[in-house]
């Protein structure tokens, strides 16, 4: 009897861990890469909150560029994915490539869940973005909590770094944002230990919705010589299958 009891126990374990991984397994919503709402051709950039988490010890964007970029590639791997965060060296709309005086104005920016983030470069940093519930999709189709992660940025929020907290500054903290809001905060929240691992925000290169690939000039010309070729090639066998006339 006793046995029975651990086994049935056992087994009642088993659909319990089941449940778990499934039920998991659906919270993960699918990861889009090409918005709905846009048309062959047009052209746009994606971003997402990370995942996994960093410290902002370090004075080199390229090390927040490379954490991102290893998670932004299990999605679009033609993409050079770049930090949304800034240091002492580095303003993040410059590393983005999303400063509006220099960028111009830029294309719209989704998140993984094909929702906007942001309409062009002057809009993601007229200090809100578009998602009412913050910037939280993830690079693993999760969304953050209803209470919000806290992200490294260093980042004021016209997109610039913040003299004294930017990420691996000399001071032993960095300014972090809030992945719940869509007010200056998503950015610019607070200040916490540089030591701490918290996530970051990436963003994209540009990228173009694929559409009709339309053939070169070249290749239209050889197409054409090959039609008129095979146009007489079959007249001249007309002719030598037709009677000859009296």
């Amino acid at each position: 009897m006793k046995h029975i009891m651990i086994r049935a126990f056992k087994f009642a374990l088993s659909i319990v861990g089941l449940l778990v991984v499934t039920l998991g397994q659906a919270s993960a919503g699918p990861i889009i890469t090409v918005p709905t709402s846009l048309s062959p051709g047009d052209s746009y950039r994606l971003a997402f909150l990370t995942s996994q988490k960093i410290d902002a010890t370090n004075l080199n964007i390229f090390v927040y560029n490379s954490f991102v970029d290893g998670l932004g590639d299990t999605n679009v791997i033609v993409s050079d994915w770049r930090a949304i965060g800034s240091t002492s060296f580095t303003d993040a709309r410059d590393n983005t490539g999303t400063n509006p005086n220099l960028d111009g104005v830029g294309v719209p920016i989704f998140m993984l869940n094909d929702e906007l983030l942001a309409n062009n470069n002057a809009d993601l940093w007229d200090g809100s973005i578009a998602p009412f519930f913050g910037f939280r999709y993830r690079d693993d189709g999760l969304s953050a909590g209803a209470a919000g992660e806290a992200v490294w940025t260093g980042t004021l929020e016209d997109g610039t770094a913040q003299p004294t907290y930017a990420l691996g500054s000399a001071f032993p903290l960095s300014l972090y944002g809030s992945s719940s809001v869509s007010g200056p905060e998503w950015i610019n929240w607070s200040v916490g230990p540089k030591s701490d691992a918290r996530h970051m925000y990436t963003m994209s290169d540009l990228l173009v919705v694929p559409g009709a690939v339309v053939p070169e000039p070249s290749s239209l010309i050889l197409l054409g010589i090959g039609a008129v070729g095979l146009l007489g090639y079959r007249l001249r066998r007309k002719r030598k299958l037709s009677p000859m006339s009296s």
